[in-house]
């Protein structure tokens, strides 16, 4: 319903004299300004001014469309992204401005289709190339994908976008080799990319590999913030059985984040294992559940904990909880039978 209001919208705008065009233009305007109530955005409230002043300016409307894009108003990003194209049709930039709105509101079909658009009219567009070898790989289009990402490194073979796509899907497909291959040159284009360097940090921790510590550590230095390469890192060092620097990693997670739930289990799941404190352990578990109601495993950690504790009423309620969430989940079905429920 909605594509039909834009193309009525696009008639409309086209027939009509320049008393109706001003008149849309101020209730756009009126809308836009309503908006910023909600946005909050000086950068709005500034192109909505030069917008009154310059209305046939196409890069106004790409610009405020990319402020909606930022905040998720998608319908009032695809308008502007439309207008900025009906003003002026020969900037490729438009059309990828276009093509990130709808993949934002996960209308795949009409991104692709913008993008197709893009490389045609525009076949040395990299970054047209790039994002729909992008889209390629999220549909999991992954022959499709390396074609178009081959494409756009011919033009130019220091895109390091391109490398990481490539990376990410041979990491996908199983090709671990190759997949260290391309993510290394991505970081010798642009070694300022978080993702890669926790990807890179990822396939070397799934082989228990040291290695990882040092990709997990550019990422950190890139985004100190990031709980992702912390968490990463963190999990590692439980694996390979250094307790201590997990847990102080654990800990510096939760200073940032005290809901982070992963860290409070595994805090959790050593404070029990490691060092048999089932009361404590108690503790990080009902705070990992109280972060995510949902958390099943929590629920089994700590109905286990309770057990140790000789306190089984409790132990069975939160068993049950367990398989009410995942109802298949063996351990808390082999629990419940050892205490004859």
């Amino acid at each position: 319903m909605r594509h039909v209001i834009i193309l009525s919208l696009g008639l409309f705008l086209l027939f009509s004299c320049n008393y109706q065009k001003d008149t849309v233009l101020e209730n756009d305007t009126k809308r836009s300004d309503s908006l910023l109530k909600i946005i909050n955005s000086p950068e709005l409230a500034n192109l909505n001014k030069k917008i009154l002043d310059s209305p046939d300016d196409a890069s106004l409307y790409n610009e405020r469309a990319k402020i909606y894009l930022k905040y998720r108003q998608l319908e009032d990003a695809i308008n502007d992204a439309k207008r900025s194209l009906r003003i002026d049709s020969t900037n490729a930039t438009y059309y990828l401005t276009e093509a990130d709105v709808f993949f934002a509101a996960n209308e795949t079909r009409n991104a692709k289709e913008v993008l197709e658009k893009v490389v045609k009219k525009f076949p040395e567009n990299t970054d047209g190339l790039l994002k729909l070898g992008e889209l390629y790989y999220f549909v999991k289009q992954y022959e499709n994908a390396f074609s178009k990402i081959n494409q756009a490194l011919k033009v130019n073979e220091n895109l390091a976008k391109g490398y990481y796509l490539k990376g990410n899907i041979y990491k996908e497909i199983g090709d671990t080799a190759k997949a260290i291959s391309s993510l290394e040159t991505a970081i010798e284009q642009d070694n300022t990319n978080y993702g890669v360097f926790l990807d890179l940090g990822l396939i070397y921790a799934a082989k228990k590999s040291t290695l990882a510590f040092e990709y997990y550590d550019n990422a950190i230095k890139i985004n100190p913030l990031n709980s992702e390469a912390l968490y990463a890192k963190a999990k590692l060092f439980q694996d390979l059985g250094q307790m201590n620097d997990a847990e102080l990693l654990y800990n510096r997670i939760l200073k940032n984040d005290s809901t982070h739930i992963f860290s409070l289990y595994n805090l959790g799941a050593i404070t029990f294992g490691i060092h048999k404190e089932p009361q404590k352990a108690v503790d990080y578990f009902s705070k990992a559940i109280q972060a995510d109601a949902k958390y099943a495993e929590a629920y089994f950690a700590r109905g286990v904990c309770y057990q140790e504790l000789k306190n089984n009423s409790i132990a069975v309620a939160d068993y049950k909880m367990c398989l009410k969430l995942k109802p298949n989940y063996e351990p808390a079905i082999l629990s419940l039978n050892s205490l004859g429920k």
